[in-house]
């Protein structure tokens, strides 16, 4: 299948997902991720689901790292490029471009310090190559950095044997979690 038809079947599948059923796997997710070494890390950045799109609910992960004292960022769309927010406990949230969740106010972080990367995505091959919406984003983030942080996709179906439209621009992923299994796609 083509990026395109895999990126309809995919979000026809999410679009049947209960309420329910989206917030049992959210929360098989967090337990998958508690059992990864990635809690000695710092600084983490991390998607805000865009409930309309039936996306995995981050919230519990979000206040899972403020708990244990991590330094917690999320994405905020300006024109072409993301950046980094910082929030903390108490943050105010506004809906911005394509109905995310963004920060009222964004306190701006260095990207650099970044060390892992929870990724959106629709689906993803047992290389990590992964098929967001199209936009990008992901990849023009991820190329700004000299060292990559560890990536980490998070999604409710497990990854595809394989995606046949790799682009030179798209860097997979390290690792897929879903609610059933933690999938490793390199040597970590």
């Amino acid at each position: 299948m083509k990026k395109s038809e895999l990126r309809s079947l995919y979000k026809s599948k999410r679009n049947q997902l209960s309420e329910v059923e989206i917030q049992e796997c959210s929360l098989k997710i967090l337990e998958n991720l508690k059992k990864m070494p990635i809690w000695e890390k710092s600084v983490f950045h991390i998607f805000v689901p865009i409930v309309q799109n039936y996306e995995i609910n981050t919230f519990p992960i979000i206040e899972s790292l403020l708990n244990h004292d991590k330094i917690v960022l999320v994405p905020k769309v300006v024109g072409k490029k993301m950046i980094s927010c910082r929030i903390e406990k108490g943050t105010e949230w506004t809906t911005g471009k394509f109905g995310v969740p963004e920060p009222t106010d964004c306190i701006e972080f260095d990207n650099s310090q970044i060390e892992v990367i929870l990724q959106p995505m629709l689906i993803c091959d047992r290389l990590g190559n992964r098929i967001g919406y199209g936009g990008g984003y992901y990849d023009r983030f991820l190329s700004e950095f000299q060292v990559q942080p560890l990536k980490i996709g998070l999604n409710f179906f497990p990854p595809i044997p394989k995606i046949q439209e790799v682009e030179p621009t798209d860097i997979p992923l390290d690792y897929c979690v879903t609610g059933d299994e933690i999938v490793s796609f390199s040597a970590f």
